[in-house]
């Protein structure tokens, strides 16, 4: 039913919404680690002004790299020889920073190794936070045999994600547009797909009642030839061929009303005693003729008992009408074991034959409205794809449940399990 173009256009858009989405995050990754080792170079760009600013060191000529540790992310100690004053070395970290564009808040400390301590400690609010106070945790000592100070930057992850605020605003404007395209997608799919299953339906509608009209048309005018009041055999056969198909197509009707109200509405089903066994032989009687036309058989293994329960006897007609119904029409010479138990407080109808068979891929999708499984593209009998839907939906309404076993050119096995008791 679905065409396997359109199926092609649904995977490549997905392949390809799923490539640019991963591009994005890769590229995102990439900016973070780029904004964050820019980051870490403005910061020795800053402690190297500090230096410049301020006579720190004995000898000016010492390696940057060997007076800058690392503790951590977002904490930077750099040697120092004398111990500056609080409001020249915060003034020298203040301009420095802006003057490298680090506009984020920083505490800074200056540890004095010979009394294990800090000397002083300086929260320097950057003006693009505006916050102009200590937010920071408190700092710990961390022992050293030189005098160094700390930097430590509360705000650094924030501050690096917002460098990147153009790259996050894009990538979300891709991802809501890739979003809307993706449901785009969904919906032509979705609308393609409701076409086709409307078309199919129609088709399959006007060949399952166009069939049966032809024959009754055919019959009538059968009777009405004068010959035939003289041949009782060829009265009866018009007879019978009008009341089959009459027949046939008021189930047919009422099991497509049925379905269409049980998907619509809460599915109600009139409780009362009756006989399984007996339901069963009805059916048989009634498709007796499409039988014999298919040179079909049926073979009786039923409970003695003859063991009622409470169910709606209209609705489980119609069920097993589906059932050996399809076991006809997609059988050659069909062979039906219809077998009927009891199992503790449950009752057992199983409905054998010799068909063609259901694909395990297709066997969770013919209790779907609609839905008519194929083998090798079948289509010499229809059907409306509400048999098996109706079915699942009168058996679950009695508490019951219907299982389907099948192998591909061998036969198919549905299962029905009903409750003794009225619920």
């Amino acid at each position: 039913m679905r065409s396997a173009t359109t199926r092609l256009i649904l995977v490549i858009s997905s392949l390809l919404i799923a490539i640019i989405i991963a591009m994005q995050v890769f590229w995102l990754n990439k900016t973070y680690s780029f904004e964050k080792n820019e980051f870490n170079t403005s910061i020795l760009k800053t402690i190297r002004g500090v230096y410049e600013d301020i006579p720190l060191l004995y000898n000016p000529n010492i390696p940057l790299d060997s007076l800058v540790e690392r503790h951590s992310e977002s904490n930077f100690l750099f040697q120092v020889h004398a111990l500056p004053s609080e409001d020249s070395l915060a003034a020298s970290l203040t301009a420095e920073l802006e003057a490298f564009k680090v506009f984020t808040d920083c505490k800074m400390a200056l540890y004095d190794s010979q009394n294990n301590k800090y000397v002083y400690e300086k929260y320097l609010s950057a003006d693009a936070t505006k916050k102009g106070q200590d937010t920071a945790e408190n700092l710990p000592v961390l022992k050293r045999p030189y005098h160094y100070v700390h930097l430590f930057f509360p705000n650094r992850n924030k501050y690096i994600i917002f460098q990147m605020r153009n790259w996050i605003f894009a990538s979300i404007a891709i991802l809501i547009l890739l979003v809307g395209f993706a449901f785009s997608v969904y919906y032509f799919y979705k609308q393609k797909f409701l076409v086709e299953v409307q078309k199919d339906f129609i088709n399959n509608v006007t060949h399952e009642f166009s069939t049966p009209l032809s024959v009754i048309d055919i019959s009538v005018d059968g009777l009405k030839k004068p010959a035939t009041a003289s041949q009782p055999d060829r009265y009866n056969k018009y007879v019978d061929a009008i009341r089959f198909q009459t027949d046939y197509l008021k189930t047919h009707i009422a099991n497509l009303v049925k379905t269409m109200v049980a998907g619509n509405y809460h599915f109600a089903i009139q409780r009362e005693e009756l006989t399984p066994n007996e339901l069963l032989k009805k059916v048989v009687a009634q498709l007796d003729a499409m039988l014999a036309k298919a040179n079909g058989t049926v073979e009786w293994k039923l409970e003695e008992n003859n063991t009622c329960l409470y169910g709606d006897s209209d609705n489980l007609y119609l069920v097993f009408f589906n059932l050996l119904n399809n076991a006809i029409k997609y059988s050659k010479n069909p062979l039906i074991k219809i077998e009927t138990s009891c199992h503790e407080h449950f009752y057992n109808i199983s409905i054998k034959d010799n068909g063609i068979g259901i694909a395990a891929d297709q066997i969770k999708k013919i209790f779907k409205k609609f839905y008519r499984a194929e083998s090798g593209n079948l289509h010499s009998a229809k059907g409306l794809g509400l048999g098996l839907y109706f079915a699942q939906k009168v058996v679950k309404a009695h508490g019951g449940t219907i299982t389907v076993k099948s192998i591909p050119g061998v036969g198919t096995d549905f299962n029905i399990e009903l409750p003794y008791h009225k619920i």
